[in-house]
């Protein structure tokens, strides 16, 4: 930002600080278990402060730059889900507009700039959002040093832009810029607030102070230091107006004062957001105290102790960026928009609905995909309750536009739009599959059979219409699109194969448990079927992999290359990160799996920071695609885990690929794509990846818990197993308060030469207990015992290697040593 002189709105009155702690600093009584700072760039990455039903987006330097690209350059600013309230707002100081903060920190559940001094005073600014309310709160606090009182000319705009989640930038019949009216502002002198409203729309925005303030003005040229060139691109889609508010103060020697105010607003009524503004500004700091309360116990869930700063790190800052991606929506009115091409009056209402949010800026909103891989790092935090909310969303919403098909929605914004994923539209098959996966997953570690009965119906109708109605010539694998999305693919996805005969599994799991037999028979006459024929099928021995897709007749009609389709049943290997998931589900048997992962390490497909998208000379028409994904990395690590490859160059590189992208953007942050040959994450704000995305906490959380660890629940049948596989490089690992079933657990796992410990603690009692170690190849086994008592023992040959197993009980505490030679 560019400091230049303000014109000041008169007043003399000086402003009198609220009672509700407003003059002390802007800081938590309860203090910051996670912090990271960055003071580099700041004007050029990206932020968020969020709750689950209000979040503010901006750059780390305390400005407000147009961003996003589903409505161009509107993406940041203050939401509440499912609207936008504001593009932002300045402060200025004794008529000079602050420039750029000079340091940056994200907090446990917090943001906080710090600026450069300006005419001696020093400048803090916090911001949270509250659980559960529809407002942004923010404390500046103003500090003099000096030794003599000053007086304080505090100024600040305000810029409004009311307007909803969807319709975006080129949707039909109405596009964002059609569909937004113009903003109205109006001042409440009594109380102080400022109110922005859209005439036609029950849409209210309120900002109000802790303060009131001394002068105030509204009107359409308020931008704060925004330039006009930065305007222009505001206004490509936006509609909004403008307040200027002022404040003199007194600051004593040595003393300091701060200013809360809360950003409020409601889809449904003004009401509600005065409501909220009113709780965020009787007690900021008590929200502030509870706010960082809340972040900091679901750190204590799944407490890990790595040999790995970075990756401990990166498992820890994905608990909390989990628990800023979900998301809250009241009111919803669902409605299927034909991918952009329709927006009718009617739909089925929602009162409320929870979830994950895929990512910030452009996907703060539902999608089947996202959440089922999310899953995997919502159940490993410890985190249940937004993965079942969020399957439940999926769930309803699904039977709310596609009936009794069971076929899996693929996005929905908060606001209720259905993009896409309809009976109508081929969607994303595999969306559908990794649904049933991820239900079967939370039912096995929580043990809730309620759940699985709630999802039973869906996920059955869902099998049965991606096995037979998306698998139009009956050769057993289901058409449609899968997780690449790119044109000149065949019909028939590698990744949608491999994520349907995980799901039929699942399935057959819930069905035995439920006693229903021909559901089960027919799940794993089918799994079985797809599992004998892959190899003769798919398998391409020349490219030591599997294709990537199948061909049927008519398809790449339309596709530009040289390798397409030209004729039916033909095997296409395009080099798709998708290559990877018959490891990632351990369908592959160790026969194809180590060749293909081996040809996946190399450069043709992984570089620097990670698994190309596309590789080298990959694609239909042989350019590839080198950008580097950090879903593509996660499951590339669960993959190489799930054979036993740990190493430093295998599991763990992927791992660290994505935890090295803790701080591109926002500090903590895990990004959706790393810097890659075609990919500069500090290109225009309007045309970039997300900078906090919820699936990469796949990559580090899951690859810990449950292959590292080795922890394997079946809650519904009251045992478990513990089965570690330490990294060769490491000595070992632990983690304290795991959830499972009903109960916090501890385990540690160590080796030490030719000895492996594993302790658990606290495990649900009760319980049978499967206790094991992988052993390096080619070592012996000398004795094992439990508890220090010498007992017998299993050895058997694994895809992940030898494992030495013990059978017993949970009790308080049970020790395993393994000696080996």
């Amino acid at each position: 930002m560019n400091r230049r002189p303000i014109k000041w709105i008169g007043g003399v009155l000086a402003a009198v600080m609220a009672t509700s702690g407003a003059a002390a600093p802007a800081t938590a009584a309860e203090p910051d278990r996670l912090t990271r700072s960055t003071e580099e760039d700041l004007d050029q990455k990206r932020y968020v402060t969020a709750g689950d039903r209000a979040y503010v987006i901006g750059s780390a330097d305390g400005g407000f730059p147009a961003m996003g690209w589903h409505i161009r350059g509107e993406m940041g600013g203050v939401w509440t889900h499912p609207i936008k309230l504001l593009d932002g707002y300045w402060f200025s100081l004794n008529g000079e507009w602050l420039s750029g903060a000079k340091k940056f920190t994200t907090g446990t559940g917090t943001t906080r700039m710090d600026y450069p001094q300006v005419d001696g005073l020093e400048v803090e600014r916090l911001q949270f959002a509250p659980t559960d309310e529809p407002v942004v709160v923010t404390g500046l606090t103003i500090h003099n040093p000096g030794e003599e009182a000053r007086s304080v000319r505090l100024g600040m705009d305000l810029r409004s832009e009311l307007m909803a989640a969807y319709p975006w930038e080129s949707s039909q019949p109405e596009n964002a810029k059609e569909a937004n009216g113009p903003d109205q502002g109006s001042y409440d002198e009594k109380r102080g607030i400022v109110t922005f409203r859209e005439p036609g729309t029950d849409w209210v925005a309120k900002v109000g102070f802790s303060s009131r303030p001394s002068s105030h003005s509204l009107g359409d040229s308020y931008w704060g230091p925004v330039n006009d060139e930065e305007r222009k691109r505001h206004t490509q889609f936006g509609n909004g107006n403008g307040a200027r508010l002022g404040w003199e103060w007194e600051i004593p020697a040595g003393a300091e004062k701060t200013l809360w105010f809360a950003v409020a607003g409601s889809n449904v009524s003004e009401t509600q957001a005065d409501r909220a503004l009113k709780a965020a500004l009787q007690h900021p700091r008590l929200l502030l105290s509870k706010k960082v309360k809340t972040y900091s116990q679901l750190l204590d869930r799944t407490e890990v102790d790595l040999p790995h700063p970075q990756l401990e790190a990166a498992f820890d800052w994905g608990k909390l960026n989990l628990a800023d991606l979900r998301i809250t929506t009241r009111d919803v009115r669902v409605r299927d928009v034909k991918q952009g091409t329709a927006d009718p009056e009617s739909g089925k209402r929602f009162r409320e609905l929870t979830g994950i949010g895929a990512g910030f800026p452009d996907y703060p909103w539902f999608f089947g995909t996202d959440g089922a891989y999310t899953a995997y790092a919502l159940i490993a935090s410890g985190q249940w309750e937004t993965v079942v909310e969020h399957l439940r969303t999926i769930r309803d919403v699904s039977r709310a536009v596609n009936g009794k098909s069971g076929k899996v929605i693929h996005e929905m914004t908060t606001d209720g739009a259905v993009y896409f994923g309809t009976n109508e539209q081929e969607g994303n098959t595999n969306e559908t599959a990794q649904f049933a996966t991820a239900v079967e997953l939370v039912w096995r570690w929580t043990g809730d059979d309620g759940f699985r009965d709630e999802m039973y119906p869906f996920i059955k109708d869902g099998m049965k219409t991606i096995t037979s109605r998306l698998d139009r010539d009956d050769d057993q694998w289901p058409e449609g699109l899968g997780m690449v999305e790119r044109p000149g693919m065949g019909s028939e996805k590698l990744d949608v194969t491999a994520y349907t005969w995980q799901a039929l599994q699942a399935l057959k799991r819930m069905a035995d448990s439920k006693g229903d037999r021909d559901t089960a028979r027919w799940a794993e006459t089918k799994a079985d079927k797809m599992a004998v024929n892959l190899v003769s099928t798919w398998w391409m021995k020349s490219e030591s992999l599997f294709a990537d897709s199948l061909c049927n007749e008519g398809d790449g009609q339309d596709a530009n290359g040289d390798n397409v389709c030209i004729e039916g049943k033909k095997q296409l290997q395009q080099r798709h990160w998708i290559n990877a998931v018959p490891m990632e589900t351990g369908m592959a048997s160790l026969a194809q799996a180590i060749p293909a992962l081996n040809r996946l390490e190399s450069d043709t497909f992984t570089g620097t920071t990670g698994l190309y998208h596309t590789g080298k000379g990959g694609g239909p028409d042989g350019k590839g695609e080198l950008k580097v994904w950090s879903l593509p990395n996660s499951v590339m690590a669960h993959a190489e885990a799930n054979y036993g490859r740990l190493g430093d160059d295998q599991a763990l590189k992927y791992m660290e690929q994505i935890a090295s992208e803790l701080d591109v953007e926002m500090p903590g942050a895990l990004t959706e794509v790393a810097p890659s040959p075609e990919y500069d994450p500090f290109t225009d704000f309007r045309d970039r990846f997300m900078f906090m995305q919820a699936w990469s906490a796949y990559g580090v959380q899951w690859p810990v818990v449950h292959h590292f660890l080795g922890v394997r629940p079946d809650a519904p049948q009251r045992q478990m197993a513990v089965l570690p596989d330490i990294p060769e490089s490491w000595p070992g690992l632990s983690v304290r308060n795991l959830r499972v079933g009903d109960g916090r657990m501890a385990i540690t796992t160590k080796k030490n030469d030719e000895r492996f410990t594993t302790r658990v603690e606290q495990a649900p009692p009760g319980w049978k207990l499967i206790l094991s170690h992988v052993l390096p190849q080619g070592a012996e086994v000398q004795a094992v015992t439990l508890d220090g008592k010498q007992v017998d023992y299993d050895v058997k040959n694994t895809k992940r290697g030898q494992e030495v197993t013990v059978q017993t009980s949970t009790g308080s505490q049970h020790t395993l040593v393994i000696h080996t030679e």
